[in-house]
């Protein structure tokens, strides 16, 4: 077991990166205002490599075999963090910040059932009802007799979002443990802004200004903190003390998208925000259980 300052340290971290992944999807939102998706994805994943990378030279110097990103389950792990980021960036164009934040925190609940599908768990009473508390709050949020066809568009693309970032979870399970973590990452903000550039065929790209320039460098600088934070949480801590904390992302979200959007959530979709979480710690619950025993 981990020790008590260790856990608070742990939560702080986690805390922290939730927020600055919030500064992320904010940041891209305010830029899908003026640029297309895919313009984005290529812009950001362009400072996103370039921040990576000066990390990684600190770290280890860019040393090591390269060659073990050709191994297929990387591969995999790369489509779905592409398929991940387009799902999002869509997802954040047309829904409030708050709905898409609070939907794709469903993914943990789908790692846990597709952990138990595919024989890595066994099937758990508590895992199946945790499951169930996030599908009622996942409907409450979407609310679908009030949802506009451009908000349904975009919960759909957030749920899409969660399946595809619950996908990459369990490929990183299978990862080798040999292959650092930052490269890894690198590879996949490769792949993303790979794909970015490919959209730009379907897409009329605008010129990025100044003020698009620093939002979409800010976001990248916001996701790699948020990674590095991230992991840095989950290291020499009890997962069960620190992993709840990642829900606190839905209260950053509720102030960020209030103070620049003004959005405000109604109480249906406040009450299934609140079904998500519980599902979710009650899932975590369920692995502290386990662990223990």
């Amino acid at each position: 077991m981990a020790t008590p300052r260790a856990n608070r340290r742990g939560a702080l971290l986690m805390t922290a990166a939730m927020a600055c992944y919030v500064v992320n999807d904010a940041l891209v939102k305010l830029s899908t205002a003026h640029l297309p998706p895919g313009q984005v994805l290529a812009v950001r994943g362009i400072f996103a490599i370039a921040f990576l990378l000066a990390v990684a030279s600190v770290v280890s110097g860019l040393r090591g075999d390269w060659r073990t990103l050709a191994r297929p389950v990387i591969g995999l792990r790369c489509v779905l963090e592409v398929g991940t980021a387009i799902a999002s960036v869509i997802a954040l164009t047309l829904a409030p910040l708050a709905v898409v934040t609070a939907l794709m925190m469903t993914a943990p609940l789908m790692i846990s059932v597709g952990t138990m599908a595919l024989g890595w768990e066994r099937w758990h009473a508590r895992s199946i009802a945790a499951a169930l508390l996030g599908l009622a709050g996942t409907v409450a949020v979407v609310r679908p007799d009030a949802a506009t066809v451009f908000s349904a568009w975009g919960a759909a693309s957030a749920l899409l979002c969660a399946a595809m970032l619950a996908g990459r979870e369990l490929a990183t399970r299978r990862l080798p443990p040999h292959v650092p973590s930052w490269r890894v990452a690198l590879a996949a903000a490769a792949a993303v802004c790979a794909a970015g550039a490919c959209m730009s065929f379907a897409e009329d790209w605008q010129p990025v200004g100044a003020r698009e320039t620093a939002l979409l460098a800010a976001a990248a600088a916001g996701a790699t903190l948020g990674n590095l934070a991230l992991i840095a949480a989950c290291r020499a801590t009890d997962l069960s003390v620190v992993a709840p904390f990642r829900y606190s992302i839905i209260v950053w979200a509720l102030i960020v998208g209030h103070l620049i959007w003004g959005d405000t959530l109604p109480l249906l979709a406040a009450f299934g925000v609140a079904l998500i979480v519980a599902g979710g710690v009650l899932s975590l619950g369920k692995k502290r259980a386990s662990s223990a025993s």
